[in-house]
């Protein structure tokens, strides 16, 4: 059976039962646990010998093609960590000395829990076959956009620029069970070299396949003249760090959503009326790394290693510090810096769920040293650069225990003959297939655009008209229990045009201060958020957060340069295609969020829309509890205009002279 091509609608497809899944097999019972790493992958699965550092299989491109089957299904696997006497009573030993601390039973790919690392060269085609082997759908008793058919899937390439249609990158395609599915996904020949990743993106279900471990690793390799062939950078060993957050009920289960939640978070334990409240306490989580807990890295005492990092995870930020040594950034989301950029031991490199950074690490003096995520109250800029430190607070929902901070994402053990090798202290080259840094500066934006995260409820002080949003009275009743199935829901999780400012009430209504709101607040496949986003257009745009919770925010297809973090520039602009929006401020204790001393956080940064991106796509918060609520809009890249077809050839022909320059 062949799956469907058909995009989502947005009444249709949207509900979930509360559906818990069985383990198969037996489970090691465990209290609620939260670990830093080590090997938990399927009966058929590698095993990881004691001494080595694990990665996921590798799958490189021939003659231009790369061609693989991944097959979506449930599957239960170990948790494994490291043999010492702290882990868990009752835990047993495995045949390669690691120790089974927990199962998890989930969605999959190929029944691991992680996928594979996908290598391919610009020019290169993807070729995927994508098998649904997941359960069918419960049936549908929510609608709008509430969470929504947890075994559909489809799959997206987060980070390349690449084509949004047909069965390319498209994330409103649907792959229900059952079917099987061609992806076919062409990469320019001019595309920049850097690490991205894969990962289901159906609206509704992405929480919950990605908890269960469905994510893998992407990277472009770059050629001669590209970063990838700096004499310093090409000597380095590469290592892929899938940074993972596997979170399970108290008997082992991803579970899906509770399908008569009236709220994200639960009021209380006792009411467990939140989104999540499956995983009210006790439940475990697990932060793994490549799929296991705590692995031990060697390296000698001078060496230096090139360490791709990826935050699959499904909303948590990770501080990420190594014991005793500065780090030094390569690469932010998959696009190289100027000049190689510092970051002083102890000092985290921040990253937002769906983040990846490149890093070079020199070692140390022998001994042994820890990979750690630090805690969230760690003042920390979401800039390498440090601008504008904060404590890190993304509120994902309550439902999830907080961890115990810090968590060890692995160990470095250094020993061995020393290897003296040295770092680049050279101008890196620029990256390929994108406007240069100054062109993008200089050039006139074609349109200047402000987005606003907000969120609305009842909940967290927010109950009295005058401690939300002026915004909030108008959505809410919009977005009613009507809209939710019959349930009232009160979590409005929005991402929404700013400058979309409705209008003063007529009597003032104080439940209602702003009325007439002429776009959506939550997400609607049917309409794009703008109808004038033109391919080869260079735009500005402000991203204000209204809440003061941080939200990741990412756009598919194009990435943009990042200028300013709270209305301060940055030294050197920054190329992402995620980044954390901070979280509003306020001196001395809690107020509301309308109270006149918050400051609200904010990015601002310009973009280049390419041509391979022209046709449709999303943009939302990468906190995927939000973005499965509704935190997402749909953009749009249309066609150039005749008219101004000559003016925009102009940007496209940079875009190839920085590749062919190679």
């Amino acid at each position: 059976m062949v799956g469907s091509n058909r995009k989502s609608t947005t009444v249709a497809r949207i509900s979930r039962a509360l559906v818990v899944l069985v383990i198969v097999g037996a489970a090691v019972a465990l209290s609620r646990t939260m670990m830093g790493c080590g090997s938990g992958e399927s009966s058929s699965a590698q095993t990881t010998e004691p001494s080595s550092f694990p990665q996921p299989q590798v799958l490189r491109s021939s003659h231009g093609v790369l061609s693989l089957t991944l097959r979506a299904k449930l599957a239960t696997n170990k948790i494994l960590g490291p043999a010492a006497p702290a882990m868990a009573a009752g835990a047993t030993s495995d045949a390669s000395n690691t120790m089974v601390v927990g199962t998890i039973t989930g969605p999959t790919y190929d029944g691991k829990l992680t996928g594979p690392t996908l290598i391919v060269d610009p020019g290169d085609t993807l070729k995927i076959k994508l098998i649904n082997d997941l359960p069918n759908n419960p049936p549908v008793t929510r609608t709008g956009m509430y969470p929504h058919e947890p075994y559909s899937t489809n799959l997206h390439t987060h980070g390349l620029e690449v084509s949004p249609e047909g069965n390319s990158d498209n994330v409103l395609r649907i792959m229900d069970p059952g079917t099987t599915n061609r992806v076919e996904i062409k990469i320019p020949k001019y595309h920049h070299a850097g690490t991205f990743w894969f990962h289901p993106h159906v609206h509704g279900a992405v929480t919950f396949q990605m908890m269960g471990g469905m994510a893998g690793m992407l990277i472009v390799r770059g050629g001669v003249g590209t970063v990838d062939d700096v004499k310093e950078v090409k000597a380095a060993k590469q290592i892929v760090m899938d940074f993972q957050v596997l979170h399970t009920t108290s008997a082992n289960q991803v579970a899906y959503v509770n399908p008569t939640a009236t709220q994200l978070g639960s009021s209380s334990p006792s009411a467990a009326d939140g989104v999540w409240s499956a995983y009210l306490p006790p439940s475990n989580t697990y932060f793994t790394t490549n799929g296991v807990l705590n692995p031990t890295l060697h390296m000698r005492p001078g060496e230096v290693q090139r360490w791709r990092m990826l935050n699959a995870g499904s909303g948590e930020t990770l501080l990420v510090a190594l014991q005793n040594h500065p780090l030094y950034v390569l690469m932010n989301d998959g696009i190289n810096v100027p000049n190689l950029l510092t970051l002083e031991a102890g000092t985290p490199y921040v990253m937002g769920a769906g983040q990846r950074v490149d890093l070079l690490v020199k070692a140390g003096p022998p001994g042994t040293y820890l990979l750690q995520c630090l805690s969230p109250t760690t003042s920390a800029s979401v800039s390498p650069q440090g601008i504008a430190p904060a404590p890190r607070s993304s509120h994902i929902s309550g439902d999830f225990p907080m961890p115990t901070y810090p968590i060890t994402l692995a160990t470095i053990v250094i020993d061995g003959k020393p290897e003296d090798m040295a770092l680049p202290t050279e101008n890196l080259p620029p990256p390929t297939g994108l406007p240069s840094i100054s062109t993008m500066l200089d050039t006139t934006p074609n349109a200047v655009r402000n987005i606003a995260f907000e969120l609305c409820g009842v909940m967290a002080g927010m109950a009295p008209p005058t401690a939300r949003l002026p915004s909030c009275g108008w959505f809410l009743n919009k977005y009613d229990s009507n809209y939710w199935g019959g349930i009232p829901f009160t979590s409005l999780n929005m991402i929404r045009d700013a400058d979309d400012t409705g209008v003063p009430s007529n009597p003032p209504n104080p439940s209602e201060p702003l009325i007439n709101f002429q776009k959506e607040g939550l997400f609607d496949d049917n309409v794009p958020l703008f109808d004038d986003m033109i391919v080869n257009n260079f735009e500005e745009w402000t991203i204000v957060n209204k809440s003061f919770s941080d939200h990741v925010f990412h756009i598919h297809q194009n990435p943009f340069l990042v200028t300013q973090i709270n209305g301060i520039a940055l030294p050197v602009p920054e190329w992402h295609d995620s980044i954390i929006v901070p979280a509003a401020t306020f001196p001395g204790a809690m107020v509301p969020i309308t109270d006149p001393s918050v400051t609200f956080g904010s990015i601002t940064f310009r973009t280049h829309f390419d041509p391979i991106t022209v046709g449709t796509f999303v943009t939302h918060c990468h906190v995927l509890q939000h973005e499965d609520i509704g935190m997402m809009q749909r953009v749009d890249i249309l066609p150039a205009p005749v008219a101004g077809a000559r003016r925009q050839k102009v940007a496209s022909m940079e875009r190839h002279l920085h590749s062919v320059k190679k």
